[in-house]
């Protein structure tokens, strides 16, 4: 062990019972703060708000109806408002093949589903309406959620075959 000079021990003892040792004082300053959050409510899907319904090439049986599908269509939205929204769904026309020939939107059915099952989705199968449709409603604070839209088409014995789609357009909206 090393020894100290005696002059450091001392001034060392003296600085460790003083307790006057002297220190900066702090000052204190109040201030108005504001911060703002820029509202968020957005929906994204493989497209920016639309996406192309397409089951691609189908072949009628020529005795029975057939079901194809289902196609998803998974859709994020994401809200920081603490409002309810609702996503709704439109559909362009009947879905159409290269040739013009059409399927009624009377075959073409929907059922929804929630990620966080917080909000009401269309539990059930539903026809596909020309008009807007609800396909989501969110919970009370509006969480963000994933919805997963679920289509199936009947095929009627004497559909023309064909690579038949239609275009989808998702809106969400406060309530």
């Amino acid at each position: 062990m090393k020894k100290l000079p005696f002059y450091l021990l001392i001034l060392g003892t003296a600085l460790m019972i003083s307790p006057t040792a002297s220190r900066a004082e702090t000052k204190t300053a109040f201030t108005n703060t504001t911060a703002y959050i820029t509202p968020l409510l957005e929906l994204a899907i493989s497209q920016t708000g639309q996406s192309e319904l397409r089951f691609g090439n189908i072949r009628p049986s020529a005795i029975d109806t057939i079901e194809v599908g289902p196609l998803t269509i998974l859709i994020e939205v994401k809200s920081n408002t603490g409002d309810r929204y609702q996503v709704t769904q439109t559909i362009n026309s009947a879905l159409e093949n290269a040739e013009g020939d059409k399927i009624s939107l009377d075959h073409l059915k929907f059922k929804t589903s929630s990620a966080k099952l917080n909000g009401t989705a269309v539990a059930s199968p539903t026809p596909v309406s020309a008009s807007s449709q609800i396909i989501f409603t969110s919970d009370a604070q509006g969480t963000s959620d994933t919805i997963s839209a679920e289509y199936t088409l009947a095929i009627p014995p004497s559909q023309a075959p064909g690579d038949y789609s239609a275009l989808l357009t998702y809106t969400v909206s406060s309530l």
